[in-house]
């Protein structure tokens, strides 16, 4: 099943998971958290991962040309 359309919300997705790595990494998402000691470079980590994830099988999904 590769689609163009599922690549491109796989790339989305990627996009968003590095953006949400990037607020925890410098303190913004610490609300959302339960503790408020700083930036939660742990959350960063899952995110920079699923980011990764996100845009390997983005790479999978697409269509491939000749």
């Amino acid at each position: 099943m590769k689609s163009s359309s599922l690549a491109v919300g796989l790339g989305v997705l990627g996009v968003i998971f590095i953006i949400i790595a990037v607020l925890y990494a410098i303190g913004v998402l610490q609300i959302l958290t339960s503790t408020t000691s700083g930036p939660h470079y742990k959350h960063a980590v899952l995110f920079a991962v699923l980011a990764v994830a996100s845009f390997v099988a983005a790479n999978f999904a697409r269509p491939k040309t000749a």
